[in-house]
Formats: structure tokens, sequence, C-alpha cells
């Protein structure tokens, strides 16, 4: 497969609106056909292409309402029920609108929604047919977690005719373009029965195609199935999804892999990529707010900013993406500079040379250090680690450690391209040997600052007298939350180099660090689990 690959088809943003968020953060109360219709119009002028509202998660329907599933019983969706209670349905709004801004409208749905226990603590319980079955409920295995997503086990038959009821209902009753079937919660069967029972989830889905493709030929028009599953294709086999099926018997007609909360800058897009290019699947790799449950609330929630966006869709784009998938990007509208504002970055990452031409800032975070909510110890809910670093242990002789990274980047040309990292018990006095993709690089070119357990009780802008080491307050917004036991703040110590011509991959990138002196003042193991990259594109946009 060539390292560089042109996006196919026009479509290239794909846009979710979860069932409450935007209801919550934008609409008005009441709603009124004007409120949706302007909603609406943002997304087209800020240049989607697919719009996909859920209508379905928890066992309720949102945005409209049905005689046999229950409606929404939260808040935020009682501000609906003076246009439904005069006989318009909002999504008929939606579909109009975006037929008429010449998007496509995607209905979507919850396969299961891990935000059962919120609405209980909410007061509003979860919908009957949940409620009355606890049975057909899975509740223990590593996949649920302290969430309690209150799951529903795809095993048994009631509850996938109970799913592809309500998917039926909106297929027959509304004009949208297609289905995305979201599958981006804890567990679909019991713990380690994904894959024997993968077959099971496949007939479903294949039921769902004969459906659209019926109702496709009442209307004249090709209906699309999509599905948002997890980052990898290891994840989504252990939860009984047979992607690969999927994909290469024409099932499904698009797949947007992310991570379930943030933007994984080491998501297999290349291994996606390989399995749809020659296919009609496209391939929209999610972009999320956030890099990390760190970064999440060591950041005060604030969303990634363009340039890491634009790093992001770069990096995909190269590996083999047709587009982007934009997941709770309603965050935006909460932090300036707000919407409609803050939808503009899309008409950048809808076109790869765009992003190619801009600077672009890449950080590998340990996506899931420090979470217990959804996932333990570094493992998010699928069971897959995804909290990657480098130790390196003081008491052995000589230690050295690897740093895997994903990157599409190249180190030829006018570019200049930093590389930073981070170690955490890491002193401007311990020595290291830094070598990237086999290449060392010479001492002299590695900067450091001090180290930032405290800040300095005078700060000067000078630089010590081999002019690599920078005293420096703490980094503003990226000091880890973490504890050592015996100071209140972790030490930790930035290096960073200009990356050398010709030398970075296409691909998996490996930076190697070996300690050769250890500081004798400092007895903690070091850490190094925060790397970035900067690239200056060499031209301007």
């Amino acid at each position: 497969m060539n390292s560089s690959m042109t996006p196919r088809g026009e479509d290239r943003l794909f846009y979710v609106s979860d069932p409450s968020s935007v209801a919550k953060s934008l609409l008005p109360d009441p709603v009124t056909e004007g409120d949706l219709r302007r909603w609406v119009d943002m997304l087209a002028d800020a240049g989607v292409d697919l719009f996909c509202q859920e209508v379905f998660s928890q066992g309720w329907t949102a945005y409209w309402k049905s005689g046999r599933y229950e409606y929404d019983r939260r808040e935020q969706h009682k501000r609906f029920l003076p246009m439904l209670e005069k006989g318009t349905q909002p999504l008929e709004i939606l579909i109009d609108q975006s037929h008429k801004r010449g998007m496509k409208f995607i209905a979507g749905f919850r396969m299961n929604d891990g935000h059962g226990y919120q609405a209980i603590q909410q007061g509003v319980g979860i919908c009957d047919f949940i409620q009355s079955h606890p049975e057909w409920q899975i509740t223990d295995g590593p996949n649920v977690t302290e969430q309690k997503p209150i799951a529903l086990d795809f095993s048994f038959e009631e509850v996938r005719e109970f799913t592809f009821g309500v998917i039926q209902e909106v297929v027959n009753r509304f004009d949208m373009d297609g289905l995305e079937l979201c599958f981006r919660d804890d567990a679909y069967f019991p713990a380690g029965k994904g894959h024997e029972r993968a077959t099971l989830m496949t007939e479903l889905l294949k039921k769902v195609r004969g459906l659209l493709e019926r109702r496709g030929n009442e209307t004249g028009r090709e209906l699309l199935l999509g599905i948002r599953v997890p980052s990898s294709i290891e994840e989504c086999g252990n939860l009984g999804l047979d992607v690969t099926t999927w994909i290469k018997e024409g099932i499904i007609d698009n797949i947007c892999p992310q991570d379930r909360m943030y933007t994984d800058f080491n998501l297999p897009c290349r291994q996606w990529a390989e399995l749809t290019r020659n296919t009609n699947c496209k391939l929209y790799p999610g972009v999320l707010p956030w890099t990390s449950h760190r970064a999440r609330y060591r950041l005060k929630r604030n969303p990634i900013p363009p340039a890491v966006c634009r790093a992001y869709a770069h990096s995909m784009y190269q590996a083999g993406a047709d587009g982007l998938s934009v997941y709770n990007h309603f965050l935006c509208c909460r932090h300036a500079p707000f919407y409609p504002q803050a939808l503009q970055i899309f008409h950048q990452l809808r076109d790869p040379n765009r992003v190619s031409n801009a600077e672009r800032h890449y950080i590998f975070d340990p996506t899931w250090d420090g979470c217990s909510i959804f996932g333990k110890d570094g493992r998010c809910s699928t069971g897959v680690m995804k909290a990657r670093k480098l130790i390196l242990n003081r008491k052995e002789k000589h230690p050295s450690g690897e740093y895997h990274f994903i990157l599409y980047e190249d180190s030829i040309g006018n570019k200049h391209i930093t590389l930073l990292f981070r170690g955490f018990g890491l002193t401007e006095h311990d020595e290291l040997t830094v070598s990237l993709n086999g290449t060392v690089i010479p001492d002299s070119d590695i900067y450091r600052n001090r180290k930032t357990n405290q800040p300095p009780a005078e700060y000067k802008d000078i630089r010590t007298e081999d002019g690599r080491i920078i005293p420096c307050l703490p980094e503003a917004g990226r000091i880890d939350a973490r504890e050592l036991p015996e100071k209140p703040s972790p030490t930790f110590s930035t290096r960073w180099f200009s990356i050398p011509n010709k030398i970075l991959i296409k691909g998996n990138n490996i930076l190697i660090l070996s300690l050769d002196y250890s500081d004798p003042e400092w007895e903690h193991e070091i850490v190094i689990d925060e790397l970035e990259i900067y690239v200056d594109s060499g031209s301007l946009v």
C-alpha cells in the first residue's frame, strides 16, 4: 500500500450529535422549528457532509416519538414536547433542512449506552424494557466498569429484535439517507464470549442491511449503513464485532474507528485502511475533544486546539482515511470562540492539502492513565491497555527503554520539526543517550529545563553556562496531577531537540532512551509518558 493515499469519494466531514448534548447546551427551551433549522445551517456552513443525529439510546427515542418505544425521560428532552404535541417530529425538521443544505442525514442508534447509571442517579430511571428484564443485562465481567452501564446482552434474540424493531420504525417513517450503529460502549456480550457469539451480531447487521436495501428500492436511492467502533480491530473482535466480515462482505458502507473518549494519535489507521481500501467501505477515524484522561482534567476540559486537530487529520489522511468523524465536538460550544465559530475548523479538516500546509502539533499521552470510571489502571473499557510509557529504573545498571508512536510525517524539506518528551522523576542532572529510529541525537543538540517540582523563588530568563539547560517555571497546563509519596507534586524535566533530516518513518517510530548517569540526589524511577511533536510546514495557508 502506498505511504500516502488520496481520500475516496466526496464526503470528508461526518458530524455526530449525541442524543442530549446539543439539546442541552445549544438549543433553547422550548425548541422551535426555526431553532432546529438554524442549528443545521451552522453545520452546513462549516462544511459538514454527513450529519448524524443519534435518535435512540438507553431504550429511549430522541427527537421523535413512537407508539411502541419510550420517549427519553431526561429533562433536556422535555424542551421538544411542545413541538411534538403539535404533531411535528423534530427529526423531520432536521432531515428536511439537511437536504435543503445539501447534507446527507444519518440517524444514529446507540447499540448500548453507558449512561444508564447516570439516568438512575438523576431520578429518571431507565426504560421499562431494560428495567423489566434484568436477565438480559450484562452485570459482571472485566468490561463492566464503575460507571455500571446496564448493558444489554445481544446473545438474546429478544434484545436483538427490540433493537431491530426501533431501527425498522425509523427507516420506514423518515426520509433519512442512512443509519449509523454506534458500538462505543463497554460490552454487547458477556466477558470472554465476544468471539464465539459474534455471528449473532453479524446476523443482526445483515438484517439491517436488508431492511435498508428494501427501503432504498422503494424510494429509488441507496441508503447507507455505517458503524462506530473501538480504535482497533482487536478490540472489536473481543467485543463480538466481526468488522472484517462486515467490511469484506459489503454489509457496511462506512466505518468510524475511535477511542471511546479521546483523540488517539496511535489509532492504527493504516490497518483499517488495508481492510477498507479495496472495498466500497469508507473510513472516517474519529477525532474527539481531548487527548487523554489526564489532559481532560489538567487542562480544565478545554478542547484540543486547531494545530492538534490538523496534526491528527494529517496523520489519518496519510495513513489512508477517506475523511474524519467528529464526535463529542459539542464541548466546543461551551468554550470560546463557541458555536458557530468553533465549527469553522472543519473547513481545514476536510481538506488534506490545508492540513498539510499548516502548523501541526502531535500529542502522545497515556490515554487512559489514572481513569477508573470507564476502565482501570490504564486499560480502557474494551480491556486494552492505553497508557503507553517508558520506564527507567535507577536501581538497574544502564537502564534503557523504548517509546513507540505512530506518525505520518517526514523530516525532508523546509519544515522545522521538534520532538519534546517529559520525564517524571527526571532531573536536569540525569544524562541520557537519546536515539530516534536508530539515529543517536548528539547531546549537544538536546535542550532541557530544570526539574520543576517546585517553582524557583526567583525566576530569571537566563541560561546556564552550557547554554542548553533552561530554568523555567512549571509548564502551564502540562503538569501531571500524580503525587509522589515524599513530594506534593511530581518532579519532572522536559527535553527537546530538532529532528534531523530524513530520520522520521511514515508509520511506527521508536524513541529509545538510556540512562547513562543517574542524579545521586534522586531515587525514584523515571517515567516518560508524554511526547509531543511540533511541525512547522514551512509554508503559509
